[in-house]
């Protein structure tokens, strides 16, 4: 039983939950909710996966902006971001190397996935998966217990890019088959294929 609470414990240590969390979470829920058809109908993306980067997207807030306690951020703004090339290349290094650093690459996973099924686009989202960590790493400057860090943020990056590459080559392989399946396929609508995603 004791092993049981030391791993919850460390698992405590490794993902970030706080009391604030859950709240954070289900605000995000429901305004995934209540704005994913709205949004997919604004902006003309699949309904779906529309729907899956609203929650991925929630999950990412409530897990990196929800507060940990009542103390600040010991940091300040220029120990957040890396000033010279060896500081940037030592947290790279340190990139996948940790559990933790493991859970934040996956994080950004969905987000990165969902947004290319979504928009059918590549390049935004590939744009938004690499500076939307660094806007959250500098925001956790001013959130009550987090702690910015240059090695979160290119983890967080390298996992929305891992989604990103993961739809893009999930998206070749569906037009692909839908190619092969349906020769008289009209050559203006090659993303008919995803249509019902």
């Amino acid at each position: 039983m004791s092993h049981l609470f030391e791993a919850a414990h460390q698992l405590r240590w490794l993902v970030p939950i706080s009391r604030w969390t859950p709240l954070v979470a289900l605000l995000g829920v429901a305004f995934a909710l209540l704005g994913w058809r709205p949004l997919a109908r604004w902006a003309r993306w699949y309904r779906l996966p529309t729907l899956g980067a609203l929650l991925a997207l929630a999950g990412v807030v409530a897990l990196t902006l929800s507060p940990r306690g009542w103390y600040g951020n010991h940091r300040s703004l220029a120990e957040c971001v890396p000033t010279e090339w060896w500081q940037l290349a030592s947290s790279a290094a340190g990139v996948g190397g940790s559990a933790e650093s493991i859970l934040n690459i996956v994080l950004f996973v969905p987000l990165g996935f969902c947004l290319v099924m979504a928009s059918r686009r590549v390049m935004w989202p590939a744009a938004l998966m690499a500076s939307m960590p660094i806007a959250i790493e500098l925001l956790q400057v001013v959130v009550p217990g987090r702690q910015c860090s240059p090695r979160d943020w290119l983890a967080n990056a390298l996992g929305g890019l891992i989604g990103v590459t993961a739809a893009a080559l999930t998206r070749h392989i569906l037009r692909r088959r839908a190619r092969r399946h349906s020769p008289i396929q009209s050559p203006q609508h090659p993303d008919s294929v995803t249509s019902a995603l």
